[in-house]
């Protein structure tokens, strides 16, 4: 018997401090993305340091920029906007080359209507837990 196959993409967004995993299916768009962000994020709102966005325009994703040949492989890894190419907004995960795991970075809009590189923290496996005990 074959393996089941599955058309979700698991996405984990980091914004600060926190993440928000989402399971959507890979026809699902940028912009469909941004909108189901926006009631993910409510909980967040007492530790975000700008107001939770009102709209799909209010939020900015980022990812991880592929790696370049020859490049210092002990480097942090950087990131870029993924919206910075035109019409990517309406384009479907998959034709985006996505897998079935994707880290996403957000940047959320400020007063000024501008955004900045997104603010984020990955935990380290290794560290303590929140409870102060080292992870074993």
């Amino acid at each position: 018997m074959p393996p089941k196959s599955s058309n979700l993409i698991h996405v984990t967004f980091h914004i600060q401090k926190s993440a928000i995993l989402l399971s959507v299916p890979s026809s699902s768009t940028i912009n469909s993305l941004k909108s189901q962000l926006i009631p993910a994020l409510q909980p967040l709102s007492s530790t975000l340091p700008k107001s939770i966005p009102k709209s799909p325009s209010d939020i900015q994703l980022w990812e991880y920029k592929d790696a370049i040949e020859g490049q210092d492989p002990s480097q942090d890894k950087q990131i870029h906007n993924l919206e910075s190419a035109s019409g990517v907004g309406g384009k479907s995960i998959a034709s985006l080359g996505w897998e079935r795991w994707k880290t996403v970075f957000i940047s959320l809009k400020d007063a000024e209507g501008e955004f900045s590189k997104p603010v984020y923290t990955i935990p380290d496996v290794e560290d303590e837990d929140p409870d102060g005990s080292e992870a074993q």
